[in-house]
């Protein structure tokens, strides 16, 4: 049995925050998959990051109070956090003051759980005085929000928060050795793996830095994250992370895609993995997933879904680095189809496939279309649409025929589009077949 005291979500991309009404649906869903923890960490709330200083005007005031207590009646446990590390200077008295008054101020807005977060922010030479200064801020917050004895939760981000940034090495890191000596038990302290986005996290990994920061650490998971390339979206399973993982950390947050409605096959199967017996395995997890998303998709008789069709789906926008084995199958077609050593009955056996292969994509989003979850529609039409023209662009330009004409795809015109293109194929096709592997 899992011993996680956490298990839940973080709003902490940048990028557009939730609205509301988002969160709502979020806290819903969060509470039905049996998720505790909502971690309140947008990169642009100006409040949170750039003007932390400044106390929340009246509106956000309100807001941010009826967004806790929402939380409360859902049993989800709101924890607000506050990332003054670009320009904290703990010499200056007054940003002590500040750093203090801030958080008092969330507090009395009905908020008992707090976050302190010094990520993405400069290195200082000396890593270990800023580790000092750090675990200093983190107490006196702690102190003054708490001065009879830390009742709520404290989480920690540090500034080297994954192996990757750890310097020289996660076990030879000054910095977090400090953290972990200086750090009372009471912080949980953040951690996102090996890299920013770890697409695996071993368990000799986590005994690795539990042993520096003397703690079993709190998975902040970017596995589904889509801020830092917003050209596609995953759809996947929880995934890379052992069963035993389990044991040997705090819990597990996700920071998932920025569009919401989106997240429901990863936080449900990251919901599944928490729960999950011996056999657990990703791929059942998705189906399991996408079973309860399926019902978003199925309200208009006349644009039936079937589980298949958004099985096609979820693998097309899969998850980093990779994609579903759906998507494998069409672009192993895509690439016979294009090569010129295939014979006429294959290319149209092959464009026979391809052709159902959209027809399957534009299923989906025609129900969409039709369908009254119209933030779900907003958040997948220009991912399906892609897929669907690209699909027809190999079309056409195999067959020479239908209700395009292949000169007309040269339509792309941003900067991005162009330099999608450039240095990639030709040194990625090279080198993988030198290696005999893939580049997806």
């Amino acid at each position: 049995m899992s011993t996680m005291s956490f298990l839940g979500v973080i709003e902490g991309f940048y990028g557009r925050p939730w609205t509301p009404a988002q969160r709502e649906r979020l806290f819903e869903r969060m509470a039905a998959w049996g998720m505790d923890t909502y971690l309140y960490a947008p990169k642009d709330d100006r409040w949170h990051r750039q003007q932390w200083r400044e106390p929340y005007p009246e509106a956000e005031a309100t807001a941010l109070h009826q967004l806790a207590a929402d939380a409360r009646q859902h049993g989800i446990r709101f924890v607000y956090a506050l990332a003054p590390g670009l320009d904290l200077n703990w010499a200056d008295a007054e940003d002590r003051r500040a750093l203090a008054e801030k958080f008092v101020s969330v507090q009395r807005l009905g908020v008992e759980h707090f976050s302190l977060l010094f990520d993405d922010i400069p290195y200082a030479t000396d890593r270990a005085a800023q580790a000092r200064e750090q675990i200093a801020a983190t107490h006196h917050v702690i102190d003054t929000l708490w001065p009879d004895g830390q009742t709520g939760q404290l989480l920690f981000c540090p500034t080297e928060y994954c192996g990757d940034r750890a310097q020289p090495s996660v076990a030879g890191s000054l910095y977090l050795r400090v953290l972990g000596e200086g750090l009372r038990l009471g912080v949980e302290i953040l951690w996102t793996g090996p890299q920013v986005v770890s697409t695996e996290i071993s368990v000799q990994s986590i005994l690795e830095v539990n042993r520096t920061l003397r703690r079993r650490v709190l998975i902040w998971d970017n596995l589904h994250a889509n801020d830092y390339t917003l050209h596609r979206l995953h759809l996947g399973p929880y995934v890379g992370r052992p069963p035993e993982l389990r044991d040997h950390v705090a819990g597990l947050l996700s920071n998932p895609n920025n569009p919401l409605e989106v997240n429901t096959p990863g936080l449900f199967s990251l919901a599944d993995y928490a729960r999950g017996a011996s056999g657990w395995t990703p791929q059942a997890s998705l189906d399991r997933a996408l079973e309860v998303w399926l019902p978003e998709f199925t309200t208009s008789a006349a644009q039936p879904v079937t589980l298949e069709d958004l099985r096609l789906v979820a693998h097309t926008l899969y998850l980093p680095g990779g994609l579903g084995p759906q998507a494998f199958r069409l672009l192993d077609m895509a690439r016979r189809l294009v090569d010129p050593l295939s014979d006429a009955q294959t290319r149209e056996a092959l464009v026979n496939d391809l052709r159902a292969a959209r027809h399957r994509v534009a299923t989906v989003l025609h129900a969409l279309e039709a369908g009254p979850n119209r933030e779900l529609l907003f958040d997948l039409h220009p991912y399906l649409v892609d897929v669907m023209e690209e699909l027809q662009r190999l079309i056409v330009g195999a067959t020479q025929r239908g209700d395009d004409d292949p000169q007309a795809f040269g339509y792309r015109g941003s900067l991005a589009d162009h330099l999608m293109t450039l240095g990639w194929k030709e040194e990625w096709e090279s080198g993988h077949r030198r290696r005999g592997t893939s580049p997806f």
